[in-house]
């Protein structure tokens, strides 16, 4: 992934706890299509070597910050995010 690219929450970001109010599976219920951000910044992680930081802007105004939800950090992992489709 590169900044540029559009994104969604990928699977397992749809587990984590602290992003349930943004979770694809509530949001169908609610008859809203799934949320789209842009990457803004790729940046290589302080901690791991092998990881890359990612910040997204979120197409909605109340997308989460973060892996954290609107607590905590800015960025999400390659794991938090998934390409959109072309279709």
């Amino acid at each position: 992934m590169k900044a540029g690219d559009l994104v969604t929450l990928s699977a397992y970001a749809n587990r984590l706890d602290a992003l349930y109010r943004w979770c694809s599976r509530r949001r169908k219920q609610a008859a809203k299509a799934p949320m789209v951000g842009l990457i803004i910044n790729a940046s290589p992680s302080r901690w791991r070597k092998e990881e890359t930081l990612y910040e997204v802007r979120w197409m909605e105004p109340d997308g989460p910050k973060g892996r954290d939800g609107q607590y905590g950090g800015f960025h999400f992992e390659r794991k938090d995010l998934k390409f959109v489709s072309r279709s």
